[in-house]
């Protein structure tokens, strides 16, 4: 009786430790798993592929295609928007407007997506490497170069609506998204406006006149959040004088730009 009773105990201790050992598994496997889903990024939007809670940032380009591009332009604009997609931070919306030769129609961005990443900075041990970058060319990089090379053929306007153009990106997209992080807005344009609105090849105005009609006010814009570059094409230099640069120096100081900077397109 004695034996048994020895056996019995053994078989209890052995018991003991194999419990003991499969809670401890049981603890470290949860731990991993806790720690493998914690890893792994919250999903992106299918559709524009920003994170779920929007996109962390903003850039928007504007391209006024009411004159034709000449070749160095063409080139100079290939250079400038190859620049802006592979510089755009992961996490980043982009944008594209056109101002074309149908102004009504063109009102939508023409695309929108965040950058998702490459992958490269990833793990194989918490996610498919190679998916993400796939997910980087065919939904990101390959989109927008579809669009930016459509844009290069695109048909000149005889009209050129550019303050009615900023309302209406304003509208439909940097005010419809509330981006909580940086805005830009790269507006690709000779900025002469020429519309009901304002006839820039006539002469310049002051902007004080501009600013006092009732047009102004139904056009005005709140940039209070967006870093305003405009990239000028030189499509009519004997327009573009000193006047014509104030104007819009002021139009964009009256639209509470955060900031401005103006530079050259080549060509």
């Amino acid at each position: 009786m004695r034996r048994k009773s020895k056996i019995a105990q053994q078989r209890a201790r052995n018991h003991t430790v194999m419990g003991i050992a499969f809670i401890l598994l049981m603890v470290l496997i949860g731990t991993a798993l806790v720690w493998w889903y914690g890893q792994r990024p919250a999903p992106l939007d299918p559709t524009t592929l920003c994170p779920g809670s929007g996109p962390i940032g903003q850039q928007v380009l504007l391209v006024d295609r009411t004159d034709p591009f000449n070749p160095a332009q063409k080139a100079a604009f290939d250079n400038l928007t190859k620049d802006l997609v592979d510089k755009l931070p992961v996490g980043y919306m982009l944008s594209v407007f056109v101002l074309g030769d149908d102004f009504k129609a063109e009102t939508k961005p023409l695309i929108e997506l965040c950058n998702p990443g490459t992958g490269e900075d990833k793990s194989e041990l918490t996610q498919n490497t190679k998916a993400l970058r796939n997910q980087y060319v065919s939904g990101f990089i390959q989109p927008l170069e579809k669009v930016t090379t459509e844009l290069l053929t695109a048909n000149a306007a005889k009209e050129s609506p550019i303050i009615e153009m900023l309302q209406l990106v304003y509208l439909n997209s940097i005010q419809a998204h509330k981006t909580k992080g940086p805005v830009t807005l790269y507006i690709l344009s000779d900025l002469m406006q020429f519309s009901p609105a304002l006839d820039m090849y006539k002469s310049t105005p002051s902007f004080e006149k501009y600013d006092a009609t009732y047009t102004a006010k139904k056009l005005w814009v709140d940039l209070g959040t967006v870093d305003v570059h405009v990239i000028l094409l030189n499509n009519n230099i004997k327009n573009q004088s000193p006047a014509f640069i104030d104007f819009w120096n002021a139009y964009f100081k009256r639209a509470n730009a955060k900031s401005l900077e103006i530079s050259n397109l080549p060509g």
